[in-house]
């Protein structure tokens, strides 16, 4: 029999386990069964759940998994299938183009994106990308690929709370020079970065799911100096239907049209 957890963050994760395991519809007194805890206590972590979403009152109190649970899960779900759908792409982005090809996921509950996956250029001269890196949305071709799709309250939220650049620490551009840059990422299906100064260029595509909601960004990135030896017009074009054959993807897996 699994031990009772005796923390209250402890008991928490352990009761949303047994929701998220449990049946639809359920009463204080059979979760606090199964839970083999005081239905005091239960009732408290439950009303924390209530708050957050995770949990609903149901009829004849009763409770049943929240909206944001739900959400929370099919979020989770999503990614999965994107990383699954991505490995492909990448690796047919670098056959082609010899170039470090990047999947990133965002997370709307932190308002964070992070690198899901990486195929590495087999060029000796690299930058180390690194699964599970965050990305910091103002800056780069990564971050603004997924920024520009986002809602005006997570994207008013995201640029007031990041103020300086991860690689020169020079603080962000200004507020119409990023809604510009945003408004032709938004047009061109595509996000580009060229900065000799740092050395680094890159090109990324948003990948949406169901109902257009932006899931993260496909890529790739190499040294500024390279970036001029490729056409860039045909590695937009590449990068673009990448995203796009991986939106369908993540679409289907959703069971909606993106």
């Amino acid at each position: 029999m699994r031990e009772v957890p005796s923390g209250g963050a402890d008991r928490l994760a352990y009761l949303l386990k047994l929701v998220a395991h449990g049946p639809d519809r359920f009463s204080l007194g059979d979760l606090a069964g199964r839970a083999r805890l005081p239905a005091s206590t239960v009732h408290r972590l439950l009303q924390v759940m209530v708050r957050a979403g995770l949990v609903e009152r149901g009829t004849h109190q009763t409770y049943r998994p929240g909206r944001e649970f739900y959400a929370m899960a099919s979020q989770l779900v999503a990614r999965f299938d994107v990383i699954r759908s991505a490995r492909p792409l990448l690796e047919g982005l670098v056959e082609r183009w010899h170039e470090t090809a990047v999947l990133c996921t965002y997370n709307p509950t932190d308002r964070r994106a992070t690198i899901a996956d990486v195929v590495m250029t087999p060029h000796p001269l690299r930058f180390a990308v690194e699964r599970g890196g965050e990305i910091l949305l103002p800056w780069g071709s990564l971050g603004r690929a997924i920024l520009a799709f986002l809602s005006g309250g997570e994207m008013e939220a995201i640029i007031r709370e990041t103020r300086f650049g991860p690689l020169t620490g020079r603080p962000r551009d200004p507020r119409s020079e990023i809604e510009k840059g945003l408004r032709e990422v938004r047009e061109e299906g595509v996000s580009r970065f060229y900065d000799p100064d740092i050395e680094i260029a890159g090109i990324a595509a948003p990948v949406f799911g169901a109902e257009g909601l932006v899931l993260g960004c496909i890529g790739v990135t190499m040294p500024s100096k390279r970036y001029l030896l490729h056409a860039e017009d045909d590695l937009v074009l590449a990068v673009r239907e990448a995203g796009q054959s991986l939106s369908a993807a993540a679409s289907m897996g959703q069971g909606g049209v993106g």
